[in-house]
């Protein structure tokens, strides 16, 4: 009997199992969802504005250095927001909500859709700086002027409020559940 437990606790234990030795093993599971949830974010939030802002009448691509081109979108996205139907909003408000609806605990939930924002204020920096070359300009337009705050305080009130509905769904479809 005490054999067939110390086998069982070999199997089980990925620590002390000596064929395990040397692997690594990430589970994918909570961290994964979290991971692509911020991929797809990266991808698609400046995306969506630059597939729908950067195209002239005729349908044809504007280049970044072309004067109608407008710099401040990449650090102020509110700006685009209704140019763009609220896609990227949507698209937010959706991965904050699949973020904390995935969740066991919604509070990990809603810390992982928080973080998105110094994610998309850092995305915004780094294509004004691939675009227009290395300098101040976009600490200044973020930190030292009004629009910048509002675009943060928007960005928050998003990814609260996706994260919000998620909790809240979750909650409701558990209860539906019990019952």
């Amino acid at each position: 009997m005490r054999k067939t437990k110390e086998k069982q606790y070999q199997k089980s234990d990925p620590v002390n199992n000596k064929q395990n030795k040397g692997q690594i093993s990430i589970n994918w599971g909570r961290q994964g969802g979290v991971i692509i949830g911020y991929i797809a974010v990266l991808l698609g939030f400046y995306g969506i504005i630059a597939n729908l802002l950067m195209v002239d009448e005729y349908g044809k691509w504007i280049s970044y250095l072309d004067p109608r081109m407008d710099n401040t979108i990449l650090i102020w996205p509110y700006k685009t927001y209704l140019q763009t139907f609220l896609l990227p909003v949507l698209f937010l408000f959706l991965i904050c909500f699949l973020l904390t609806y995935k969740e066991d605990i919604p509070l990990y939930g809603i810390k992982a859709s928080i973080w998105l924002i110094p994610v998309i204020v850092a995305e915004g920096f780094l294509f004004h700086w691939l675009m227009f070359g290395l300098s101040t300009e976009p600490f200044l337009l973020q930190f030292a002027r009004v629009e910048g705050y509002l675009n943060v305080f928007l960005l928050f009130i998003v990814t609260i409020s996706g994260s919000f509905s998620g909790m809240k769904i979750k909650q409701y479809a558990t209860k539906k559940k019990e019952l």
